[in-house]
């Protein structure tokens, strides 16, 4: 047994490499473990078997303790397949409230380390303020208000009590971490290769919960791999605090782009399919104009056309060309035009994940570059469009392959195609699912990648810079993908967002109110590590309701709404909630007003009006000396405000304004302080 101290933290483990106690001792919490698990485990593959359990109790160890360094060596690993010539080098460091764990693997055996996890801390029943509950980076964020009870309970197929998700995409950042009232336990991994990992939560029936991240490492027969570094962060104050170490780690690789200047004072992306993949041609080319008059009805400045192409959305990737059954190529060039003279901007679709096997560039070139899976099988993907059949909504689904994005040829082709989209006259393309998707381990040794788990990260960091650098070779021509993860929008001048949603209705005041374990949607803790990355709501409905409009104000999302299908245009050429118009346009018009703060400011969390007014949604967007709050009720009863140590002289919502600081923000309502 080993136990390391600095007099600020301190933790303990067995003889099995057992984290039996972890306390920061400034705070006075106590020990938060609440039963001892192993720090580490591996699966490897030996042989046939792709899951060969090697636990760190089976594991012939020495540890030791050198000042604020603990070392916990592994001459050899043990699977039930027998010794395993397998060297493991673990470290543990404190510098301050922080420890910092290292590892590396010097596999001699003729098996592989596929996945590795480590480090494993836990379980955890409490920080010392009742229930914890877990902000977990899937997309923008969400908050399990109670981890605990939430996965004890969890009723699934496969047995598993635990909360697992791939990054980059879903997940968009490498940390989580625990909060109650008063301590968090901040867990991240710095590893700026960008390896396939997952963030875990681990659950049990003595309903606790253990934290841990696999890494993906797939070390070799005869290779020695060190993983990034681990930082493990227990200690009184907010959730924020950890955020900062995060995006403070990312500036160390991170550099984005300046968005194009009209990006950045976009308020909202019209978005339309013109052409179905089913056939139907709902948007012909000679009502693009048309279509930026609905546009500017529901606050938005841009129009994205998805299936301007002659073979519809979703279909005969990435062969397209224009259709002459929509109008032909001069109609869509005078469409567009016609909504750039007006004020706006026009976007163009192209796929830059997916390969129709049914295309001639599949046959004849693209099976070559399509990721393989350790069967030797490529990864396909099904997508079927369906509006009111259920024989395409159950029976129709088109069968793509997945490029593996580190093949050169790829580069290439999305870079002719961003000049060819350009050759239009739009102001962009949106290449889709590229900001994101998941890191899938390509086993096809021809493209060169080093290793399974870099292939698809590794790939897109070749991809995207080279997809930036032709966009860029075109003056205000901007760079549009769907997803949202650190590493990737990077080169992006706007995401098209999945997971920038509102939620349920007043969920917050629900949860202050119950206190019963949920799931809610939690913006704040991307945008607060990111704020300067642009990104659209995701808002598959043909409306804006109000509710998507505050909740864009609130957080500094652009608008988004999508008509997709017949049924689409019906209802916003019936003009139906013109009420709801009216409201998106104000919030536009007050955007406008404020553009250098409400769009152009970076925004953040601030830790005192959170704790201050849990149940208010809430962002501080400041710009050089500028500064404002935004706070959303959305809730149906006023409620009180508490502006603590901030200083306010007026305030303005979409339909009203007044002067000093208002005792309580409105029923339903986004009220803007300044």
């Amino acid at each position: 047994m080993i136990t390391l101290s600095n007099g600020i933290v301190s933790l303990t483990l067995d003889d099995q490499a057992r984290l039996v106690s972890f306390e920061n001792v400034k705070s006075g919490k106590g020990n938060i473990i609440s039963r001892p698990r192993p720090i580490f485990r591996c699966v490897l593959q030996n042989g046939e078997n792709w899951e060969d359990m090697a636990y760190a109790e089976n594991a012939e160890m020495t540890m030791a303790v050198s000042g604020d360094t603990a070392t916990i060596q592994a001459s050899a690993l043990n699977t039930r397949m027998g010794k395993q010539d397998i060297q493991l080098a673990l470290t543990i460091r404190l510098e301050g409230e922080k420890a910092l764990f290292g590892a590396v693997i010097d596999n001699h055996s003729n098996a592989t380390v596929n996945d590795f996890y480590f480090p494993c801390i836990g379980a955890i029943k409490t920080l010392g303020e009742g229930k914890p509950g877990l902000l977990y980076p899937d997309l923008y964020g969400e908050y399990h208000t109670d981890i605990c009870n939430e996965l004890a309970d969890l009723q699934t197929w496969d047995g598993q009590q635990e909360l697992t998700r791939p990054y980059p995409y879903s997940l968009s950042m490498q940390w989580m971490s625990l909060i109650d009232q008063k301590q968090c336990l901040y867990m991240a991994a710095h590893d700026s290769l960008f390896h396939a990992t997952s963030l875990r939560a681990i659950g049990s029936e003595d309903r606790d919960v253990t934290l841990e991240i696999d890494k993906m490492a797939f070390v070799a027969p005869g290779e020695k791999w060190a993983a990034p570094e681990y930082v493990v962060w227990l200690y009184e104050g907010a959730w924020q605090d950890g955020a900062d170490e995060y995006a403070a780690w990312a500036k160390t690789w991170r550099h984005p782009v300046t968005p194009k200047k009209w990006m950045q004072e976009m308020n909202g992306y019209f978005l339309v399919i013109n052409k179905q993949q089913f056939g139907d041609e709902i948007w012909p080319y000679e009502e693009i104009p048309h279509l930026y008059d609905q546009a500017l009805e529901h606050g938005c400045d841009t129009v994205g056309l998805f299936g301007w192409y002659q073979t519809g959305h979703d279909n005969y990737y990435p062969d397209l060309e224009v259709s002459h059954t929509m109008g032909g190529e001069e109609l869509l060039r005078k469409g567009i035009k016609n909504i750039q003279e007006r004020g706006g901007h026009v976007t163009l679709y192209h796929q830059g994940h997916l390969m129709d096997v049914g295309s001639p560039f599949y046959k004849e070139i693209g099976h070559k570059l399509e990721g393989k899976s350790r069967w030797g099988t490529p990864y396909f993907e099904q997508y079927n469009k369906y509006s009111e059949s259920d024989y395409l909504r159950q029976y129709t689904k088109k069968t793509f392959s997945t490029v593996c994005p580190w093949c050169k040829e790829w580069h290439e082709l999305m870079q002719e195609k961003t000049h060819w989209i350009h050759g239009f006259g739009a102001d962009g393309v949106l290449f889709d699912q590229i900001g994101g998707i998941s890191p899938t381990p390509c086993f096809d040794q021809s493209h060169g990648h080093t290793k399974p788990s870099l292939s698809y990260a590794q790939g897109r960091l070749k991809l995207l810079p080279a997809i930036r650098q032709a966009a860029d070779e075109h003056e205000n021509f901007a760079f549009m993908t769907e997803t949202n993860t650190d590493v990737y929008s990077q080169f992006i001048d706007c995401i098209h967002g999945i997971g920038s949603r509102t939620g349920a209705k007043g969920e917050r005041a629900s949860f202050q109110e119950k206190k019963r374990p949920m799931v809610f949607n939690c913006p704040e803790m991307f945008r607060h590590c990111f704020p300067e990355t642009i990104s659209t709501l995701r808002n598959s409905r043909p409306y804006l309701h109000p509710r998507m409009a505050d909740y864009a104000l609130c957080y500094g999302f652009r608008f988004e709404l999508e008509l997709r299908y017949l049924k689409d245009k019906r209802f916003v050429d019936a003009n139906q909630h013109p009420e709801w118009k009216e409201h998106a346009q104000a919030v536009c018009a007050l955007r406008k007003k404020h553009m250098n703060l409400l769009l152009k400011g970076a925004y953040s969390c601030d830790r005192e009006l959170a704790k201050l007014n849990p149940v208010l949604h809430h962002g501080v967007f400041t710009n050089g000396n500028e500064k404002c709050l935004v706070l959303w009720n959305d809730t149906d009863e006023a409620i009180s405000l508490n502006l603590g140590s901030h200083k306010v002289d007026r305030w303005e919502t979409a339909e009203n304004a007044g002067e000093g600081a208002p005792d309580t923000v409105p029923a339903n309502t986004a009220i803007v302080l300044f």
